[in-house]
């Protein structure tokens, strides 16, 4: 990972933080609320397997579930991550 998308990372993990800490502190409708970080990374991602790996890793640094944001990338079809 070069440092552009470091940068990057940092800067969306910032932007994610309330989110996530909302999303962590609310009711789990899912496993380490694996559908809610789905429906994030899907939408931001719009597919593209990059920027879903980027979205990945910044909500994990926002806070978010390793586990959930794992499965969500799986359910995706992205593998294990």
């Amino acid at each position: 990972m070069n440092n552009k998308q470091k940068e990057l990372i940092d800067d969306l993990a910032s932007d994610m933080k309330e989110m996530v800490e909302a999303i962590e502190k609310g009711i789990k409708t899912t496993q380490n609320n694996y559908g809610r970080y789905m429906g994030i990374i899907s939408q931001m991602g719009k597919g593209n397997q990059t920027v879903e790996k980027i979205l990945a890793l910044a909500l994990i640094q926002a806070g978010a579930s390793p586990n959930g944001v794992a499965s969500a990338l799986k359910v995706l079809g992205h593998g294990d991550f």
